[in-house]
């Protein structure tokens, strides 16, 4: 077993994106809903969990070795046509959204995309130890940038929401329908930690390479790594809140400690302990990530569209309100007959071995 892939790490892909399409869902209540600013809750780490176990998936894929400049000429296009691929595809899921005239330049996929090209091809020239420095300096340079430099009508330093240094280069730099109005969560400079996010998912994925023969040592490493990353984090928001609307380091730092953690808990789970009770579903979620996710948003189109005066979604919550179902149950139920509807479609996929790639 400790020769084959880990179970873990397909388990932790499909975990997140089921968490991905059910904080996206609507009428998510509570934890399943964003912070408005500062802060964070259960929703606020699931797109930092899935950068993370990208960055994972690279460094298992481009495994530390000597190469021939034809090689690494063939691995840099291979990393750039997949990042054209998932930055177009980001776009098109956009327009699901808006119109045509209204299109938004950034988003989830097009900050994966982003990511992803970034720490490949620093995790193809860099060791391990370069790859700390590299992510120390983004964040540290991401804190000073927003604690030194003002913008127009803004004192340097300032953090209150629509009204910092991030937000109005967006406002101004940013061409096309900015999701906030004025800003935009996926914008361009808070794209820069973002890649500090991808980096600790490298660091991660290196680790599972170095200790895969010794998982019990694996487990530990992931567990001090990520709780000292969680405790500096925390530490860091006494002065850089947690504001995963503009990815600050503390934001970096604490939810990827807390990945590092949970990935730790899944590989003792699965392939030390080899429990398997729970894995189904995710697995197969996780086998097809990436249609799993288009496949939400575009459900999540059609389950508002008008359809005899009201939506599927609007009937629903109509039809909820008349049978007294607090706000709470509502929104769970909802949401797990959403998961469903998503679920029918990788499910088909899985069962006739279908694993649609970029």
């Amino acid at each position: 077993m400790q020769n084959q892939r880990l179970l873990a790490l397909d388990l932790f892909r499909g975990l997140t994106i089921i968490l991905m399409i059910m904080v996206n869902s609507p009428n998510t209540y509570g934890e399943f809903s964003h912070a408005y600013w500062d802060g964070v809750t259960f929703a606020d780490f699931i797109f930092p969990f899935f950068l993370i176990i990208v960055g994972v998936a690279i460094a298992i894929g481009f495994r530390p070795a000597e190469r021939s400049s034809a090689e690494l000429s063939a691995l840099r296009l291979k990393v750039l046509r997949r990042t054209l691929i998932m930055f177009v595809l980001g776009l098109v899921v956009n327009l699901m959204y808006l119109k045509f005239s209204d299109i938004r330049l950034l988003g989830v996929l097009q900050r994966i995309a982003l990511v992803y090209m970034a720490c490949s091809f620093l995790a193809l020239h860099c060791s391990s130890k370069r790859l700390v420095q590299v992510m120390a300096g983004i964040l540290l340079s991401y804190w000073l940038l927003i604690l030194w430099v003002p913008a127009p009508g803004l004192a340097a330093g300032q953090l209150e929401r629509g009204a910092n240094l991030i937000n109005w280069f967006d406002s101004a730099y940013l061409p096309g329908m900015l999701w906030r109005g004025s800003w935009d969560p996926e914008g361009i400079l808070s794209t820069w930690p973002a890649i500090a996010s991808g980096l600790f998912g490298v660091l991660m994925g290196r680790l599972v390479l170095r200790y895969k023969q010794d998982l019990p040592q694996l487990v530990m490493a992931l567990f001090v790594l990520g709780f000292a990353s969680f405790l500096l984090g925390l530490l860091w928001s006494l002065s850089f809140p947690l504001i995963k609307q503009i990815w600050s380091s503390s934001f970096v730092l604490v939810t990827s400690g807390m990945a590092s953690m949970v990935l730790g808990l899944l590989i003792w789970y699965t392939d030390v302990r080899g429990y398997q009770y729970g894995t189904r579903v995710p697995l197969i979620f996780g086998a097809n990530a990436i249609v799993a996710y288009v496949l939400h948003v575009a459900l999540e189109k059609l389950l508002e569209v008008p359809l005899g005066g009201s939506s599927v979604h609007e009937a629903y919550l109509q039809f909820a309100q008349q049978l007294g179902l607090d706000k709470f149950f509502s929104a769970a139920l909802w949401i797990v007959a959403f998961l469903l509807l998503c679920y029918l479609p990788v499910w088909w996929l899985y069962k006739r071995k279908i694993f649609v790639k970029i």
